[in-house]
Order: C-alpha cells, then sequence, then structure tokens
C-alpha cells in the first residue's frame, strides 16, 4: 500500500503543479486561450472529485454459506457484494481486501447490483475462522484520492488439518483382535458337554459319545466376541503436534470408511472426547496437563497415537493396560512405518 500512496501523491503533486502554472499564466497574460484551458481544467477536477461521492456503507459484503477446508489448501470462498438500491453515481473501482491469505478482489465501475464472484483463500493456519474483516477501497477517476472502510463478516469457515496421503501405509495397524467371552458367535473351541436340552442346535450333538452313554450329550462352544478397536490421539504439547494430528486425521478417515473403529481426541479447547468431528479437529489445542473428562475404557483394543512418549501417556497406558489391550505409537514410529512401506 505504500508503493500505492507515493503514486497518488506523483499524480496529484504534477495535477497540482500544473494548475497552479496555468491559472498564474492567465493572471500575467490575461488571454482567452488561458481561461478557456483553465476552466476546462477545473471542470475535469470538479468531475473528478464527483467520482467520489458515492458512500461506501451502502456496500453490503457477504459470505453465502459456511465451508470447511484442509490447512494448506486454498478455498473458493463465495462472496455477494450488493447495495439495496442502485448508485445514482457508480464506484470507478471498487476493491475488497481481505484478511492474510486472500487475494484482492477489484470491480470497476460498480453500480449497486448484486454480483456474485469467487474470493482465492489460502487459510494461514488450523483453526475456525468465526469472523472475516474485509476492507472496501475506492478512488477518484485519475486515483489522486482515495477512501476506505472496514467490515466485518460474520461466518464459520472451518480450516482442518491437512490430509497426507502417505497415511495409508499405516492402514495395516488397524486390526481388530478377538478376545474370549461367555457370550456372543461360538467359536471351535469346546468349554463343556452336558446333557441335550430341548432348543439346542442337532450340528452340537456328539453322537459318538451319546451312544456310549445312552444319552444325547451336547458339545457346548465356548463364545467369542470381536474386541472394539479404539484410536485415540493424545494432543500433548509438543513440537510434533500439527504434524501427528494430520497423521491421525488423515488416518480416520481412511479408516471410517473400511472399519469399525471408534475415535477420540484428547486434546484442549474440544468439549468432548467422543466427537471427532470436523469442529474437534479445527478446534482441538496441545495440552500440558490431561484434561478432565478423559473417559475410562474396559475390553478395548486401543492404539494411542501420540507426538511422542512423555511421562503422562505412559502412565494413561499402563492404567488402561489393566482391562484393555494398550499399545502406544509415536509420531517418530509413525514416520519410521511409512518409510519402511515405502521402501518395499
Amino acid at each position: 500500500m505504500g508503493r500505492q500512496l507515493v503514486k497518488r501523491i506523483l499524480r496529484l503533486s504534477v495535477f497540482v503543479a500544473a494548475y497552479v502554472i496555468l491559472l498564474a499564466y492567465c493572471f500575467i497574460f490575461n488571454n482567452d486561450a488561458g481561461w478557456s484551458l483553465w476552466f476546462l481544467l477545473t471542470l475535469i477536477l470538479l468531475f473528478d472529485l464527483m467520482t467520489l461521492m458515492p458512500s461506501l456503507k451502502k456496500v453490503h459484503v457477504t459470505i453465502e454459506e459456511s465451508l470447511q477446508v484442509a490447512q494448506g489448501t486454498s478455498l473458493s470462498l463465495p462472496i455477494e457484494i450488493y447495495c439495496y438500491r442502485p448508485l445514482f453515481f457508480p464506484f470507478v473501482a471498487l476493491s475488497l481486501s481481505f484478511d492474510e491469505g486472500f487475494h484482492q478482489q477489484t470491480l470497476p465501475f460498480y453500480r449497486g447490483t448484486t454480483i456474485r464472484t469467487q474470493a482465492q483463500w489460502l487459510p494461514p493456519s488450523r483453526g475456525v475462522y468465526d469472523k472475516c474483516s474485509v476492507t472496501l477501497r475506492t478512488r477518484d477517476l485519475f486515483g489522486f484520492f482515495e477512501k476506505k472502510r472496514s467490515l466485518t463478516i460474520d461466518q464459520s469457515l472451518l480450516v482442518l488439518p491437512a490430509y497426507q496421503a502417505e497415511a495409508t501405509a499405516l492402514l495395516p495397524l488397524i486390526t481388530e483382535q478377538s478376545q474370549r467371552y461367555t457370550y456372543g458367535e461360538p467359536s471351535f473351541t469346546i468349554k463343556q458337554f452336558r446333557s441335550y436340552r430341548p432348543g439346542d442346535s442337532l450340528k452340537h450333538i456328539d453322537w459318538k459319545l451319546s451312544s456310549k452313554q445312552q444319552a444325547l450329550i451336547f458339545r457346548e462352544p465356548e463364545n467369542h466376541k470381536t474386541q472394539t478397536l479404539v484410536l485415540i490421539f493424545w494432543g500433548e504439547a509438543d513440537a510434533h503436534f500439527e504434524a501427528t494430528l494430520s497423521l491421525f486425521f488423515s488416518l480416520h478417515q481412511l479408516v471410517q470408511q473400511q472399519h469399525d473403529v471408534q475415535t477420540l481426541l484428547f486434546g484442549a479447547d474440544i468439549p468432548s472426547p467422543y466427537h471427532p468431528d470436523a469442529l474437534a479437529y479445527a478446534q482441538i489445542a496441545p495440552f500440558d496437563h490431561l484434561p478432565a473428562g478423559i473417559p475410562a475404557l474396559a475390553s478395548k483394543q486401543i492404539l494411542v497415537i501420540a507426538p511422542a512418549a512423555t511421562e503422562q501417556v505412559q502412565r494413561y497406558i499402563d492404567q488402561s493396560q489393566r482391562h484393555n489391550n494398550c499399545q502406544l505409537l509415536t509420531y517418530a514410529d509413525l514416520m519410521g512405518y511409512i518409510a519402511e512401506e515405502e521402501r518395499i
């Protein structure tokens, strides 16, 4: 903007100098040609000032819908520009300058009609953007003067962690292990032999043993169920927090389409670890001390993904190991898996 200001000052200085010289010429020589030229130049100046008459307060700017985008990805925002009434004098050039990451939009000779356009936005960082600041600028015909007005657009824009394609190499880590229970699907292991009861399946009768004992003997199988896999992001403060979150987010996008996996987010600034939605991924922040409300799990297969192995996460693993099957993977472990997969 400093360069534009210098250009406007130079143009205005040249015009003022020419105007003063012409006026001095008219007073000194007092001829019709000089006064005619001065009169024409004055009319041009008045017309130029009239192009600044439209008020920027009449211009309204809105973002038409809430959107979400991955960090590092450019987004086209649907922008609507309008005035409640058409303008008698159009703006010579109406410029819209947004916050950091936006490209400037310029509308030549804007008369107040409703215009829908696209504003390219490259988010500076992950997070939730509830407000968007925009600066309206207009100038006179010759670019001598400029006026501006600042607006705030209330619209929610979610910037999610960047999607990492190499997260596909981590899919083999997502496995469902079995654990035996007294209910669920029957296994091939025999729990006990007992007398046949009405309603029992005939396919589980041991006919050889029944013929020896002269009574129907039923083979009761031991039951088991598939253990639920719980994928946990451990958001403790670390230099690799954002990189680990990006890998976890990418892995979550992959497994939710292929596996029945429960996903939990342990971090600050989120309402609940049970709702790993887009808002939670945009809001989550690193913690120094484990937040309250962390659930106690039982009979689960737990895979904890953390930026680094710390005392806090190791304490959580030790406590959860009493009633679950737990595994800890750090950012370094994940990168090792990815590097090994790429070599294959």
